[in-house]
């Protein structure tokens, strides 16, 4: 049985930070779930909307679901509506922020449960970062979505701060492509790193970040962008045997073959 989406109010916020704060400093305490369904802390969210609560079992899972759930509303309402997130964050606390074996939870910062509208710290948020990926970019970005919903990954932190990549939808469909693994339904071993080491993630978005002064990347598709890749990142591309896999990511839907497709994969390299 589904609950009654609600959005926390000023008081309910607050409690919910005392809360993070306590936590933060080690304390084993109860999630305030009471606050939920309080009139005192919370406001009904207009359109009747419910939610149920299910263990997803990725983040791609988790936004997707949410979107399904409030494409019905204007994303004005939505999208950065920092009451209606953090009551989220709380109703789905044991999967943003779950305890360990000795009954401790570590939050992180406030910005990871309490929508924080600062655009350098907006795409934390553990539900609305991942859902505002998904509502741009579909099911075409698995690499930025995959994995538990408390644990954002290097490729997500890493794409999803940078603006002008991340609304890219070429170039992110490019870093899946190069990255993204369909059998491990994660990011290839090895291709994230801390360093600029070739054909990697850092440098993927330093040569992206050159080339869009040259090129108009959000015209292009994910293989034209690879097309554009110098040779260091040939090792990534997807071997044959992984091409009806991602073909079946990333092509349909564009109304091209499978034969249209296929070749920019780094074989038409230009100049």
């Amino acid at each position: 049985m589904g609950a009654p989406v609600r959005t926390l109010n000023e008081k309910g916020i607050q409690i919910f930070r005392e809360y993070l704060a306590e936590l933060r400093i080690g304390l084993i305490r109860r999630a305030p779930v009471e606050l939920l369904e309080d009139p005192g802390y919370t406001a009904k969210m207009k359109g009747g909307l419910e939610v149920e609560k299910l263990t997803f079992d990725s983040k791609l899972d988790m936004a997707k679901y949410l979107f399904e759930k409030f494409q019905i509303l204007p994303s004005s309402q939505i999208d950065q509506n920092m009451c209606l997130w953090s009551w989220l964050s709380l109703y789905y606390f044991d999967q943003v922020c779950p305890a360990n074996t000795a009954g401790k939870r570590d939050p992180g910062q406030d910005c990871r449960h309490i929508l924080d509208l600062d655009f350098r710290r907006y795409y934390r948020h553990l539900l609305n970062g991942p859902y505002n990926i998904f509502r741009f970019h579909g099911e075409r970005a698995p690499l930025l979505l995959s994995g538990p919903l408390d644990k954002p990954s290097k490729f997500y932190e890493e794409l999803s701060s940078r603006q002008g990549v991340v609304t890219n939808k070429g170039v992110i469909e490019a870093a899946n492509l190069l990255y993204y693994d369909p059998h491990r339904k994660g990011p290839k071993s090895g291709a994230g790193g801390i360093t600029r080491k070739p054909g990697t993630l850092l440098r993927f978005i330093d040569v992206v970040q050159q080339l869009d002064l040259n090129y108009d990347l959000y015209s292009m598709t994910g293989a034209e962008v690879l097309a554009l890749l110098p040779s260091e990142f040939d090792e990534w591309i997807p071997k044959e045997r992984l091409r009806a896999t991602f073909w079946g990511l990333f092509a349909k839907g564009k109304g091209k073959s499978e034969n249209e497709w296929m070749p920019h994969y780094g074989i038409r390299r230009t100049p």
